[in-house]
């Protein structure tokens, strides 16, 4: 098997196991979100499991309601985590154009949520 191919195999494996590992210990421990804890807000991210929860079941009007920006954030992390393969060739100038700008639509669509009280 190509080197290249078992680093990236075990980066993923790697990622989602530290992924999984959070949530548990979050979920055992019963911590709330830091941010809502710390702010008394809602997280800007506030709804993404359950939107994700909702894609996964394919019911993509709650998906969306959850939270807008599930799919776009999904296409932000895979170029995240694939930006330094040179299989994809991916333009590092175009992905970081793309983060900003995910980032300010990201923000927006939290004060806007957070404005109209439509977090969940």
């Amino acid at each position: 098997m190509n080197t290249k191919l078992l680093k990236l195999i075990l980066k993923h494996i790697t990622i989602g196991g530290l992924l999984i590992l959070l949530v548990f210990i979050f979920s055992v421990f019963k911590i709330p979100c830091l941010f809502r804890f710390i702010t008394g807000l809602p997280c800007p991210s506030c709804g993404m499991t359950r939107s994700f929860l909702s894609l996964l079941s394919f019911d993509f009007a709650a998906s969306f309601a959850y939270h807008p920006l599930l799919i776009p954030a999904l296409i932000t992390i895979f170029i995240a985590l694939h930006i330094n393969v040179n299989e994809f060739k991916l333009n590092k100038r175009f992905c970081n154009v793309y983060f900003i700008l995910f980032a300010i639509i990201f923000f927006i669509v939290y004060l806007v949520r957070l404005i109209l009280g439509i977090l969940p």
